[in-house]
């Protein structure tokens, strides 16, 4: 590039020197002049891929610089405890088990104790309004009339809004054994591991750290502000669709039978719910634990690895990193050249 500007140059100074000359024909200034201003337009091209070249070139230095920080990084792996970190995976295997146990036992347990909490309200609404007592004998009505089921549809949304309240306090419980477990994860040793890693990777690695450990924190403490992909509204107003399905059903009155469907298809859908939220978080927590093992493992692969390099090897990477950032720095000289003309 910088020989193709000499060129140039030289064009202009010998179209500069007949334009100089009195004695040449106007019609061969006429076109030293249009030459000129077509070189100056090639002259200012050259320098703005100049431009250009630079700031590509500068990447190029990065990727030098790169290497030769994932170089200096390799001592500093090669050198680290291998049992601490064998150490750790056993904890994680283990931490793996429990979260497994306590996901399937959690579940489990949410779910009983949601289906007792609404059986209890149902039972007590169903007594209340579709059992009648005269004189110490106790009748079952078929249906309530007009005037009172709106008094049920009231008591009935408000249950539905406290079994609501009531799953969140129940799923909390239960996945706060797992989160208790995930906590237990000594992040310290993780970042003395990343520490060992050349710059870039340590940011890359912390940044998956502080993502994983965000969405661990946000969906095992709001369980239900962060619900499946199935749910399109939330779950209050999930459970209030069969309250309102019965509401426009019986504009005379409630049967029993379709007041204790309605109650089922919502103890179905908090069934459902709970299954999903364990089914989800219990795959999020053991993604995490087996995502950190394989971090340990591919540190102890590349450990391996280096620590079976040679001297020879090293010296051998170092005077490939010289060499290019040589060759750059050539390149880089004739671009300035190109630019300061």
């Amino acid at each position: 590039m910088n020989e193709y500007l000499k060129v140039f140059q030289a064009i202009t100074q010998f179209s500069d020197r007949l334009l100089a000359d009195e004695y040449k024909s106007v019609e061969i200034k006429q076109s030293a002049t249009h030459l000129n201003l077509d070189v100056e337009h090639c002259v200012d091209e050259m320098k703005q891929s100049a431009l250009r070249l630079k700031k590509l070139l500068e990447v190029c230095f990065k990727d030098i610089s790169q290497a030769e920080d994932v170089w200096n990084s390799k001592p500093r792996i090669a050198e680290a405890s291998p049992v601490e970190v064998w150490e750790q995976i056993g904890e994680l295997s283990g931490c793996d088990v429990r979260i497994r146990s306590l996901g399937k036992q959690g579940k489990y347990d949410a779910v009983v104790k949601a289906r007792k909490a609404w059986s209890d309200k149902t039972t007590k609404l169903k007594n209340q309004w579709f059992l009648w007592d005269k004189n110490y004998q106790v009748f079952q009505r078929d249906t309530i009339g007009f005037f009172e089921q709106d008094n049920l549809h009231k008591e009935l949304r408000s249950e539905v809004n406290y079994q609501a309240e009531r799953v969140v306090l129940i799923v909390e419980n239960e996945l706060n054994l797992i989160f208790k477990e995930l906590q237990s994860i000594d992040i310290e040793k993780i970042e003395s591991c990343i520490e060992c890693f050349d710059l870039h990777s340590q940011l890359r690695f912390r940044e998956r750290l502080q993502s994983i450990g965000g969405e661990i924190v946000s969906k095992f403490t709001e369980p239900l502000k962060y619900l499946p992909e199935s749910y399109a509204k939330n779950f209050k107003e999930t459970l209030k669709e069969p309250v309102e399905t019965l509401v426009h059903k019986s504009k005379l009155g409630i049967s029993l039978s379709d007041f204790e469907e309605s109650c089922k298809v919502i103890g179905s859908l908090v069934d459902d719910l709970i299954l999903e939220i364990f089914e989800e978080r219990v795959k999020l927590a053991i993604h995490t634990v087996e995502k950190t093992i394989m971090f340990y493992n591919n540190f102890l692969e590349k450990q391996a690895r280096y620590q079976q390099e040679t001297v020879q090897e090293r010296v051998a990477e170092k005077d490939w990193m010289e060499y290019q950032r040589q060759q750059l720095k050539k390149i880089e000289q004739y671009i300035e050249a190109v630019i300061s003309h």
